[in-house]
């Protein structure tokens, strides 16, 4: 570039821009403009956002900020109540009215019926003993409108409201999923047989083809199945040992023996892809330099290997959350993942 720019006048103009423009855009830059030309993965790239970005929002919740969603697990079916009687009278509509804390003319408008028989709803009006008044209205299977928007189940919950909490359910455990099988062991194993080599390696290689050559879902399925109740029995153990019941009702029980089952089946193919390109760079000039000054293997591994492999571990990123959300989704549908509520 210097030589051609000391030539600059045999060149175009325009070509001598665009070179001093390249020498000078930093390189996140050029990979932001070279990502912006493909359109199929800014959509990707958006509707991930939306989907985790939506997961990330609930989990407010957990924190006892209000989100404005309802709860995912409330009904909205129809209520109803009894007029009864108040020290040996039957209570008016009034009287009613503000022991419900409905108003009058909600009540009204729910039971035309009863006003079609009776009259007009007025306070003083008294009706018999034992008559049963609609105080909320039935909205099960109902479709997408400004109170719903993705309508409700047959049994009135609000599918927005669910879908987003379990989004956020998802989220969780797809990137504890990641960070435990493919960061942690999938990774650190990789790099470690990569580079020590010899029986570490001849271990750690065995190991995951015996896991590989167990069908991935029967596995997920014996261990979730065989663990759960003891699994279940120590996270109760530890909400009476705090005094709360913060662990059960937010399923973490549940989170943690998939984040178990899919940690000890999908760590496997990280380490032998880390493995492979460790053993590549294990022979380079930056690495023999860095044991010739006495460089030890843990610092090897972290400040030397790491930084090297890590490209490739956040290509696969994308793959490996997707994988972990459909086991946690297949392994739900089995009966065997997140259960209610």
């Amino acid at each position: 570039i210097a030589r051609l720019m000391r030539t600059h006048e045999a060149f175009d103009p325009d070509i001598l821009q665009g070179i001093q423009q390249e020498k000078s855009e930093a390189p996140w830059r050029r990979g932001l403009r070279s990502l912006a030309r493909k359109r199929l993965a800014v959509v990707a790239i958006v509707l991930i956002t939306i989907i985790y970005g939506a997961g990330a929002y609930t989990i407010l919740d957990i924190v006892g900020i209000p989100t404005g969603l309802q709860d995912p697990v409330a009904t909205n079916l129809t209520v109803r109540r009894p007029i009864r009687t108040l020290d040996g009278d039957v209570e008016s509509l009034g009287a009613f009215s503000d022991r419900q804390g409905v108003s009058l003319a909600r009540i009204s408008s729910l039971n035309p019926d009863v006003v079609g028989e009776f009259g007009t709803f007025t306070p003083e009006l008294e009706l018999p003993q034992g008559q049963q008044l609609v105080l909320k209205a039935d909205e099960a299977l109902e479709g997408p409108s400004t109170r719903h928007f993705f309508g409700t189940d047959r049994n009135g919950r609000d599918l927005f409201s669910r879908a987003l909490f379990s989004a956020r359910t998802t989220i969780i455990f797809s990137v504890l999923s990641f960070l435990l099988g493919s960061v942690f062991l999938g990774l650190g194993l990789g790099l470690l047989a990569g580079y020590k080599g010899g029986r570490i390696d001849t271990i750690v290689m065995r190991v995951g083809d015996v896991i590989l050559g167990i069908p991935g879902l029967l596995l997920l399925i014996v261990i979730s199945a065989s663990l759960r109740e003891i699994w279940t029995g120590w996270w109760e153990d530890g909400d009476a040992f705090f005094g709360w019941d913060f662990f059960i009702a937010q399923g973490i029980d549940h989170i943690t023996l998939l984040l178990f089952a899919t940690s000890f089946t999908g760590w496997v193919l990280t380490a032998r892809f880390v493995r492979a390109q460790t053993l590549a760079l294990r022979e380079t000039d930056f690495i023999i330099a860095a044991e010739s000054v006495g460089a030890g293997t843990p610092r090897i591994l972290l400040r030397h290997l790491f930084p090297a492999v890590l490209p490739w571990i956040i290509v696969g990123m994308s793959a490996s959350l997707g994988a972990a959300a459909g086991a946690e989704v297949g392994l739900t549908f089995l009966g065997l993942g997140i259960q209610p509520p």
